[in-house]
């Protein structure tokens, strides 16, 4: 079983277009109001808003957790005393796919509303776990220096599982100064490619490790080669870049940034401009990485494609920025590593040492 046979992709990502497609018009509605939607970040991870003559953007994101939430309630479970805390996982990550995706525009997150939707209100009963939930929020909002002013608990009986719940969120940033507004806009042959370490799987491919991991004899309770329990490695949360990346904004230049989420390795040339994104160096796997891949079986060419593989972020910027870029990741505790260079040629990415190439669809 692949990836892409769970959560197709060939399927979701048309709708995409379309929405886009039939909601262009929409963009230009703020203008009544003197706004201006910029049109160049359609199509990114978050879009920007132009205030005229001022020296800033504002950036817009609405992004879902997905299914690892379910992680957390299986592995509630723990009899070694550990519980209801894998919640505070949950929410670190719910903020992150949120912030990390309008971080990709060069914003800087001020504020996240949360939607923790449920099947039946009596979920919310559970004060340990709910205590655990926003713990993980309150973190990743005092970690990235950020506002959580709302949120919403619907309650959607016969949509939602009554013994779970959904968890998404939106967030805003601001763009400040407005030159480090990045939507590939200066991408250029040269370009060095630079891998920001990932913490674990954050978000993506869950899908398949559930399947997978839940047919084994002690399904999330499996211990790795290393001793450590499989479902608490699944549940390492996922990194937030903000406060990183920014500083690597303010500092040097930097011309394209994307986080590794859904499509995984392929997310590296989601700019516009067409070129070829060479990857020379490949991190070596992690155990964690290692073992899911052995354990669904799929090839390199799918596990770069579900999972993350170690990189949770990339950084695109010219070869004279690459040092100080490496040196303020590491100043944040996040190796980087130099993965390869753009270069001219179709819209690929071709990571040699795998013998793996991702090619535009």
């Amino acid at each position: 079983m692949k990836y892409h046979e769970i959560v197709n992709y060939e399927k979701l990502d048309p709708f995409k277009r379309t929405a886009i497609e039939k909601f262009s018009d929409s963009i230009e509605f703020p203008s009544r109001l003197g706004l201006r939607i910029v049109p160049e970040t359609l199509g990114e991870s978050a879009i920007a808003i132009d205030f005229p003559e001022q020296d800033f953007y504002l950036a817009f994101n609405v992004e879902g957790l997905g299914t690892k939430n379910l992680i957390a309630d299986a592995m509630s479970k723990d009899e070694r005393g550990k519980g209801f805390k894998y919640y505070e996982s949950a929410g670190i990550d719910t903020v992150a796919m949120s912030t990390n995706d309008l971080l990709s525009i060069g914003a800087d997150a001020i504020a996240f509303g949360d939607i923790i939707s449920s099947g039946n209100s009596d979920w919310f009963e559970n004060k340990e776990r709910n205590k655990y939930l926003l713990e993980g929020f309150k973190r990743a909002a005092e970690e990235i220096g950020m506002a959580i002013p709302c949120g919403e608990t619907p309650t959607l009986k016969g949509i939602i599982n009554e013994q779970t719940i959904d968890l998404a969120g939106a967030s805003v940033g601001i763009i400040k100064p407005k030159k480090n507004l990045t939507f590939g806009q200066n991408l250029k042959e040269g370009d060095a490619i630079i891998g920001l370490e990932s913490s674990g799987v954050h978000a993506n491919g869950i899908s398949l490790i559930r399947k997978t991991v839940e047919s084994l004899p002690k399904g999330y309770f499996t211990e790795l080669p290393s001793g450590k329990i499989l479902g608490e490695e699944i549940l390492t949360p996922t990194t937030l870049y903000t406060r990183a990346v920014i500083e690597m904004l303010n500092e040097t230049q930097i011309n394209y940034l994307s986080g590794i989420t859904g499509h995984g390795w392929m997310k590296i040339m989601r700019a516009k401009k067409t070129f070829s994104y060479e990857i020379d160096f490949v991190p070596e796997k992690s155990e964690l990485f290692s073992y899911l891949q052995e354990i669904t079986g799929i090839n390199d060419r799918e596990a770069y494609y579900t999972w993350n593989m170690g990189i949770g972020y990339t950084v695109i910027a010219p070869k004279e920025s690459e040092e100080k870029i490496i040196s303020i990741a590491e100043k944040h505790g996040i190796k980087a590593f130099t993965l390869g260079k753009v270069m001219k040629g179709e819209k690929k990415v071709n990571i040699k040492p795998l013998k793996v190439v991702y090619e535009e669809n």
